[in-house]
């Protein structure tokens, strides 16, 4: 994943990764060698690794903390929706997805907007777990088939326009389309995406 974000970084911002500082994961060391570990492609990008002592989590603050936001914005949102745990991976990239479009203190600033050169839109955010109406795909529809699924809203998909669901009632569990209405919890009101 680390060499797919590199060359995010290089293609779309023109930039390049010149440090990386982790808590000493094996994943940027290498593999194992005679005189003990090396971080090969580190080295060879010419990037400068950068590792905290072990049991010293405070050495990498600002990566530390925000784990810790998303651990307890995680539980929060679990314990509001009646959804299976094994979820939960939707729950992450959903606040990700979240915060990456509010501002945040170290940077005053919003990291989409540093990401994209633009403001977010935000008039499509919504709540994780909203029970939804949504319209799926199918070619082999006919006259009389329901014309929606009901469904919970879990996320939006990367590099498309829309939202994610979990149907647990229908054959197709997990799907995505833009198509969909929100019920608000406790009114009869419905709030379809324009």
């Amino acid at each position: 994943m680390f060499k797919v974000f590199k060359a995010e970084v290089v293609n779309q911002l023109n930039l390049k990764i010149k440090l990386v500082r982790s808590y000493r994961g094996g994943e940027f060391y290498g593999k194992f060698d005679e005189a003990g570990r090396n971080p090969k492609f580190l080295q060879q990008e010419g990037i400068v690794a950068q590792y905290t002592n072990p049991g010293t989590p405070q050495q990498n603050g600002v990566s530390e903390r925000r784990n810790r936001t998303l651990k307890d914005m995680m539980r929060s949102m679990m314990a509001c929706t009646n959804l299976p745990i094994f979820l939960w991976g939707e729950v992450l990239k959903t606040e990700n997805y979240v915060l990456n479009r509010v501002p945040t203190k170290s940077v005053n600033q919003i990291p989409y907007e540093i990401w994209n050169n633009r403001k977010p839109k935000l008039n499509h955010l919504r709540i994780w777990g909203r029970k939804a109406e949504a319209k799926l795909y199918n070619p082999m529809e006919k006259k009389l088939d329901s014309k929606t699924t009901s469904c919970f809203f879990i996320g939006y998909p990367e590099r498309t326009k829309g939202y994610s669901f979990y149907c647990p009632n229908h054959t197709t569990r997990f799907m995505e389309t833009e198509r969909a209405v929100f019920i608000e919890e406790g009114s009869d009101s419905f709030e379809e995406r324009k």
